[in-house]
């Protein structure tokens, strides 16, 4: 039965990356990013919103009045900021006509949802055990500062605002610290905590190539598409990992 939970528990993300698919093969014919943008905005929030409801309804299924874990509600909370911030990266028009470039809006979303992801696996496993157990300090070590050279070799770009490049390059270090979180818990407590560390890696994959792309200012036709599925992967494997690591 358990495993069987496991099963219903991972057909939302799985579904949602499915269906990310089927609207690539849709829109494969255009050959431009600009052309594709337009096509991509309403469908990626829809995927988006579609997390964030998976992210509350697994922490209302697990019982508020019940003591329903806090790191499944962190992660609610993680991705709630997500999709904030997946709004401002998308750059709907009627928005950017009031703010000009989002994509600082959506860096500062990000990096409050990356702190509930760094809480919620502390609530499952303590720092202390992470250093004894999971070599949470070299992990720490490899995570913060290979994003910061990646930064400078592939990412930074003196012609785009200056908060977007600042705001990118200290991102790099909460990003790195959750991964680096998730990947020692995963190391110390084992198979359990799998999910959320495949889904912090493939959160720096997806956060490496929207840096090098998009926050740089390079469009290649496949500029949103490489970028939004490793994402969804990522935010799927984190609400699933951590709420199949708290049950």
């Amino acid at each position: 039965m358990q495993g069987m939970n496991s099963v219903i528990l991972g057909l939302v993300p799985l579904v949602v990356s499915i269906s990310f698919f089927i609207h690539w093969a849709c829109i494969r014919h255009l050959s431009s990013s600009a052309e594709r943008l337009p096509y991509c905005r309403p469908a990626y929030m829809a995927f988006s919103v579609q997390l964030l409801l998976y992210g509350w309804v697994l922490f209302f299924a697990g019982g508020v009045g019940k003591g329903g874990h806090p790191a499944v509600l962190l992660a609610a909370a993680a991705m709630t900021f997500s999709s904030a911030g997946d709004f401002f990266n998308l750059q709907f028009p009627r928005v950017t006509k009031k703010l000009g470039e989002t994509l600082f809006h959506g860096i500062l979303c990000f990096a409050a949802a990356q702190g509930c992801y760094i809480l919620a696996l502390f609530s499952l496993v303590s720092p202390g055990e992470l250093i004894s157990e999971g070599f949470f300090l070299p992990l720490l070590a490899a995570l913060v500062i290979v994003p910061a050279l990646l930064f400078r070799l592939r990412v930074y770009n003196p012609s785009r605002p200056k908060n977007i490049m600042y705001g990118a390059f200290f991102y790099g270090f909460i990003l790195g610290a959750m991964a680096a979180v998730a990947v020692s818990a995963f190391l110390a407590r084992g198979i359990l905590y799998a999910p959320a560390a495949a889904g912090a890696l493939f959160f720096l994959l997806s956060d490496a190539v929207m840096g090098e792309t998009t926050v740089h200012g390079r469009h290649p036709v496949h500029e949103f598409q490489i970028p939004w599925i490793t994402y969804l992967i990522a935010q799927g494997l984190l609400l699933f990992g951590i709420t199949l690591a708290a049950g």
